[in-house]
């Protein structure tokens, strides 16, 4: 038998199953309950939040003959073979390869047949946004009053590509990124019933390489597994997911706000000669810069939302003493006049050579608020600078 993948084995099949959509399952399970479940749905939010499988769940739960509490059962006829893809009732739509006029004419010369099975025939169509226009405008009168057996599910990954007429017709559910501490539980939850022995710090790393997406932690899990077998070290976790290149970023950025040139010109080389990108490498130190700068700027309550690697908050505090917000201001403007010179010359390693050169020779800057501070205290400065 095939491997399958942890995304396609732990994949949701109830709504308490979902994980980080509470509101939603809860609006969805009391619509069925009272009875007053809306004819169109519009799933919003990032990939890998549960949007194609609440399409599912959904779907099940108002077919299910033997449903309790709103939640599918899971074992009559009408949940087995809609779980299996089976149902004749159910047509999943990708609208990314299925996105012509000549797939929504035959989609409301459909919605006119009763279902062979189920209570409902059920439209899920995924990635709605790619639809052409002409599709759209096609779908909108079927969209708004379709046949009483009929229901539809759009689900999106870009919302605003939808057009406001399709929203109108639809009740939208806005999914949204699950949270570090949410995914962080659920990892243990799956580490513990596949027998892998994994850290906390561990998947930590895994959650916020993640971006919010259970899909893509559980399919950096498995790819991390395959690699490490079931014991997974902090180490590992870290260099397969790249963050050793994001400390080398951090120790690039060390370097040019401590000013230490013959540091910076070695860091860089040996990023470059492990074949990073240069572009990459620009993006990532700009990033840098900017987050510094918010640490800079902003209490540590109200940066947490940037989710820092283990230490890099520390590091981060450590060299917003050694800096002002003026400076940091002039080093991201350097960055993005390397990045403008990049994109038109050939020579891209000499042009960004150049700039780390200038940034390591900006002398310490101070803004307006900086300078207003040091005018109203005098006093506090002297006792720094001792």
């Amino acid at each position: 038998m095939s491997y399958l993948v942890l995304a396609r084995k732990l994949r949701p099949n109830k709504f308490k199953e979902v994980v980080g959509q509470d509101t939603i399952c809860t609006t969805l399970k009391n619509a069925i309950k009272s009875k007053r479940v809306a004819h169109a749905f519009l799933f919003t939010g990032p990939r890998g939040t549960g949007k194609t499988s609440c399409a599912r769940i959904l779907t099940k739960a108002l077919n299910c003959t033997s449903s309790e509490d709103a939640e599918p059962c899971g074992k009559c006829e009408n949940c087995l073979e809609i779980g299996q893809g089976s149902s004749t009732d159910v047509i999943e739509i990708d609208a990314a390869s299925n996105r012509g006029i000549e797939h929504i004419r035959e989609l409301r010369d459909g919605v006119k047949f009763s279902p062979a099975k189920c209570q409902y025939k059920t439209y899920i169509i995924d990635e709605v946004h790619m639809l052409t226009t002409e599709s759209f405008n096609a779908l909108l009168k079927t969209l708004e009053e379709p046949p009483a057996h009929v229901k539809f599910i759009l689900a999106t990954t870009d919302f605003h590509k939808v057009p406001a007429t399709v929203v109108s017709r639809c009740q939208r559910f806005d999914f949204s990124n699950i949270t570090t501490e949410v995914m962080v539980e659920y990892l243990k939850q799956v580490s513990s019933a596949e027998s892998i022995n994994v850290s906390e710090s561990a998947l930590h790393l895994i959650a916020k390489s993640s971006t919010g997406g259970m899909r893509d932690a559980l399919t950096i899990m498995d790819m991390l597994i395959s690699f490490s077998g079931d014991s997974l070290d902090d180490e590992s976790v870290a260099e397969l997911l790249g963050i050793n290149e994001i400390r080398k970023i951090d120790a690039l950025l060390k370097g040019i706000i401590e000013k230490d040139l013959d540091l910076v010109t070695d860091l860089f080389q040996g990023i470059v000669a492990k074949g990073h990108s240069i572009t990459q490498l620009l993006t990532d130190l700009m990033k840098a810069i900017k987050d510094l700068s918010l640490v800079k700027s902003l209490p540590e309550k109200s940066v947490q939302w940037l989710h820092f690697y283990p230490d890099q908050y520390e590091l981060y505090q450590e060299l917003s003493g050694k800096t002002t917000v003026a400076t940091l201001q002039k080093l991201f403007e350097i960055v993005l006049d390397v990045e403008a010179q990049v994109k038109r010359s050939s020579q891209a390693s000499i042009c960004v050579e150049m700039g780390l050169i200038k940034m390591c020779a900006v002398d310490s800057l101070a803004g307006v608020a900086e300078i207003v501070s040091i005018l109203k205290n005098p006093d506090q400065v002297k006792k720094k600078r001792q």
